[in-house]
């Protein structure tokens, strides 16, 4: 079974631009979120944040859950952008149930590394899928390091560089 890892923080903090820096070298995972969000938008869909966040929560559960099982089979470190806790913050925002997320969280076992992108306002950027300021990234941020740490996961802070040397952090730490 590969080892898997996540890379996890608010929105814009740049954890979706080191992806392709470790493709090389660890099978990577998209975002469930921008997923869903392209596909639910180029189908006029409900499923978004603005429509209906329910649904919207439901779909990513979905996406993420099909991603983690996928990913079983893979190669080598695994490394998500976001992870299924993410999707806890995604539910304390819209104040929506977690049972389904705890539940799918309970029946696939814990990362083993979750590396922690803090707000960077120096990059951040808003475009058609993230559509929070910087202040709402942060508070979003807030919410997920919070359900990391409320199951007891010890985040690994990112250093605030440039998305290969980031990539190179990562890898050495994963040993890939």
């Amino acid at each position: 079974m590969p080892s898997f890892h996540i890379l996890a923080g608010p929105p814009g903090s740049g954890k979706t631009s080191v992806l392709p820096h470790l493709a090389g070298t660890c099978h990577t995972v998209a975002e469930p979120a921008r997923q869903v969000l392209a596909q639910q938008r180029r189908i006029d869909g409900q499923g978004t944040g603005d429509r209906d966040p329910a649904l919207f929560v439901a779909l990513m559960l979905d996406q993420a859950v099909c991603n983690h099982d996928a990913a079983l089979s893979a190669p080598g470190p695994v490394v998500f952008d976001r992870g299924l806790v993410d999707l806890l913050a995604y539910a304390a925002y819209w104040q929506l149930d977690t049972s389904p997320i705890d539940r799918a969280i309970a029946a696939r076992g814990r990362a083993e590394k979750v590396f922690w992108f803090p707000a960077w306002q120096a990059i951040y950027a808003s475009d058609d899928e993230r559509t929070l300021d910087f202040t709402g990234a942060e508070a979003f941020g807030a919410l997920t390091r919070s359900a990391y740490e409320g199951l007891g996961y010890r985040l690994i802070d990112m250093p605030l560089t440039d998305a290969a040397t980031r990539a190179a952090f990562i890898r050495d730490i994963i040993g890939a």
